[in-house]
This record gives structure tokens, sequence and C-alpha cells, in this order.
């Protein structure tokens, strides 16, 4: 879920629904400050992410 997002069909692009670096930048960030970024679900409905510095 961390790693960035590329896109094989050229007929999606970003004004259709986002870039897809969010999170691999989050993980950077996080790697950076010797951290971890984490995610983790408990059911279908919801994700909680976890980022510890």
């Amino acid at each position: 879920m961390f790693e960035r997002f590329y896109r094989a069909d050229s007929s999606r692009n970003s004004e259709t629904g986002g870039h897809g670096i969010g999170l691999s930048v989050v993980k950077a960030i996080a790697n950076a400050h010797k951290g971890k970024a984490a995610c983790y679900s408990n059911d279908e409905n919801s994700i909680t992410f976890k980022i510890t510095l």
C-alpha cells in the first residue's frame, strides 16, 4: 500500500483519481526519521494508519 502507484492505462490520469504518491511520501518521511508507517483493518469498512517516529 505504501509503494508508488503507476497507471498502466493511459486513459486514466490525475484528473480522475489522484497521483498515487501520497502514501509513498508518508513512508519516505517516516523512514527518514527512522520511523515506520503502517496500516491495518479490523473490518471491511475502515483502515487505520499508524505512523511511528
